[in-house]
Parts: structure tokens; C-alpha cells; sequence
């Protein structure tokens, strides 16, 4: 099985996708993993990743387009079940992704805009064992300090109020626009994910199934 995940920054869709890769053995393909590699390990097309994410601004499409191509043509190969999250982006990228696989279901990860905010500036991660924690909804017991090692806790710079605004804002004008597309290709599912994420995780199972 094929199918995407759809939803602005904080919708979890990389929570819903560590489920479906534990439970159901779906290989994992988000472009964010990809860049911060590229960008951790001074890979190819590395300054002029930073240059966009620093700023919460999206990657070019054909940019992305050639960095994950290669990467879903081998697994395509393998016949793996694939969850995709953070691409395609762009009615281009969706178009571009058509030549390279067929998607199964897609679905919309329906959140308010509240709680997206404080889902990402109040995520914090711990400069040790990188265990993440929200200030808002899964704070630590100690302000600023990890519950398991003591290790300080960071704010990716990435989350700031500023770059959040803007990252949502880039969403809504350029990434919405997919929902439209794929339910005119009537595979668009929505799934209200302002709950905890079991919920979402029972909901998806429905159409797992």
C-alpha cells in the first residue's frame, strides 16, 4: 500500500507515520528527514537547503524532486508499503510523483490553527538522548531539564514563533492546495486530529483494514 499524509506543520503526521511503520511495517519517506541529513552531513545541495529551511520557506520543486526520486524508485522496486509525509508539497511535485507511483489513499490531518502554534513553538528537544517534550501538552517536571538524563532542553530554531507563522502561512498558500487536487481524485480521506494521537491511530485502522 501507497498513501500520503497531508496536513501543516504540527498536524502529526510524523507521529502517525512512526505508528504505521511499527504496526504495520510501512517504510517511512519524509523530505524533512531527508534535508536535516543533507544538511547534518554537508551532503550535495546543502547550503541551499539551510538557506530555505532556516527561514521556514519551501524547497524549490525541482530541488526535492531529485533528491527523493531516487530514493522512491528502489523502494517501488522492493514493493514496500510506504507512508509519505512532508511530499509531494506542490500540486508539481504531485504531479511529478504520479510518473513514479500510484498512491493508494491520502489522508488530511484536520487541525486547528491554535493548536498547531503550540504544538511547534512549544516543542523542545533534549541536547543529550533527544527526547522531545511540549511545554503545552508534555511538559518535563523540571522547566528545561529532560525527565531522563538531566540533559538541557533546545528550541530548534525552526520552531520559533516567527518562522512557525511563516512556515504555516507557506502551507496554507501553496501545500492546501493539494487537498482539492487528490478529493477531485476522490482519495482524499479527512481525519479531525485535534485529539490524542490513539485516536487518529483507530481511525486510520478503519481504512487499513
Amino acid at each position: 500500500m501507497k498513501i500520503l499524509l497531508l496536513g501543516a506543520p504540527g498536524s502529526g503526521k510524523g507521529t502517525l507515520s512512526e505508528y504505521l511503520v511499527k504496526e504495520h511495517k510501512f517504510v517511512h519517506v519524509s523530505t524533512g528527514d531527508i534535508f536535516r541529513k543533507t544538511i547534518e552531513l554537508n551532503l550535495e545541495f546543502a547550503d541551499e537547503l539551510k538557506s530555505y529551511m532556516l527561514k521556514g520557506d519551501l524547497v524549490p520543486d525541482e530541488l526535492t524532486n531529485k533528491i527523493v526520486k531516487n530514493y522512491l524508485q528502489d523502494l517501488v522496486k522492493q514493493n514496500h508499503s510506504i507512508v509519505l509525509d512532508g511530499y509531494p508539497r506542490t500540486i508539481e511535485q504531485a504531479e511529478f510523483l504520479n510518473n513514479i507511483l500510484e498512491l493508494d489513499k491520502v489522508f488530511y490531518l484536520d487541525v486547528n490553527h491554535d493548536v498547531l502554534e503550540k504544538r511547534l513553538t512549544g516543542r523542545r528537544t533534549c541536547s543529550v538522548c533527544k527526547k522531545i517534550y511540549n511545554i503545552y501538552f508534555s511538559p518535563p517536571k523540571v522547566d528545561g531539564i529532560c525527565d531522563l538524563d538531566n540533559g538541557l532542553l533546545t528550541q530548534r530554531k525552526d520552531d520559533e514563533i516567527n518562522t512557525i507563522q511563516n512556515r504555516l502561512s507557506v502551507y496554507k498558500k501553496t501545500t492546501a492546495p493539494l487537498i482539492e487536487y487528490y478529493k477531485a481524485k476522490n482519495k482524499l480521506i479527512t481525519i479531525e486530529a485535534s485529539d490524542s494521537s490513539s485516536k487518529v491511530n483507530q481511525e486510520i485502522e478503519s481504512y487499513l483494514k
